[in-house]
């Protein structure tokens, strides 16, 4: 006989559901709807355990990448003044040879002077020397200038060099800290991940499908208990109706706002 349109479903219509409209609906087929309120509420508990050590997994290498930057940035100064070493050494050098360049030059004129021939030239020559010995003078001091700079140079490094060891010294012994507080975190989610599947056994498929989805957007935070008749999660004031479906235990009820489990904690 075809179901009447708005009329009452017959017992037999009912049992005729599938498995989709009844997951759908809220329902679960052979399986008592407190009991797996129950092993919600607990797969929670574990789940709330679980983000809190993955939030510290992710938290903890933070303290550890502030002082690996202030490391970075002491070495990045040290590199730079050993670079600044060696451009002072090359342009030193350079300063040397043209020096010496210099000194070849006036010691070349010097030894000309006797082959000149007339006052004049005589004159001029000594006039060029002169000019000769004041740039021979100016490279002089730059040359000096420039040991006076490296000297310096090589003090700022030595004290950089000691303050980089220091600041290596902590970065490291942070890191064997953090790498130790790490390991033990990722102990521990081991740990709670096998609880995590032993409660997880005997769910219905659709139910933990849901569940992980909501956990997923709510930050962990899936199933909630109501506290003065409103979501334990969103605070949205549930309707008389809600309640009264919860305390029936006819269906899996969740929170029309933030998706949410909802259960009364003193009925489990």
């Amino acid at each position: 006989m075809a179901e009447v349109v708005g009329s009452i479903p017959t017992v037999s219509t009912i049992f005729s559901l599938s498995v989709v409209q009844v997951e759908r609906r809220g329902l679960v087929a052979g399986m008592d709807v407190k009991d797996l309120i129950r092993k919600l509420v607990a797969l929670q508990k574990i789940d709330v355990e679980l983000y809190e050590y993955k939030r510290e997994l992710r938290e903890t290498p933070i303290l550890l990448d502030e002082i690996k930057a202030v490391f970075d940035a002491k070495k990045a100064r040290f590199h730079t003044l050993e670079k600044k070493a060696q451009d002072l050494e090359r342009a030193r050098k350079a300063k040397e040879l043209d020096l010496k360049s210099k000194e070849e030059d006036i010691l070349k004129a010097n030894n000309g002077l006797m082959l000149l021939k007339t006052n004049k030239e005589y004159q001029a020559r000594l006039f060029e020397i002169e000019n000769m010995k004041a740039d021979k003078s100016k490279f002089e001091e730059e040359v000096l200038k420039f040991m006076d700079e490296s000297e310096k140079n090589i003090q700022d490094i030595a004290k950089e060099k000691a303050i980089v060891d220091a600041e290596e010294q902590k970065y490291l012994a942070e890191k064997n800290k953090v790498d130790g507080v790490i390991n033990g975190l990722k102990d521990k989610v081991a740990v709670v991940d096998v609880r995590r599947k032993e409660a997880m056994a005997g769910m219905d498929a659709h139910t933990l499908s849901v569940y992980e989805k909501v956990v997923e957007n709510r930050d962990g935070s899936a199933v909630v208990p109501l506290v003065n008749n409103t979501c334990g999660g969103c605070f949205m004031l549930q309707p008389p109706q809600v309640l009264n479906k919860i305390r029936m235990y006819t269906e899996v009820v969740r929170c029309d706002m933030c998706t949410r489990f909802l259960y009364i904690e003193d009925e489990l």
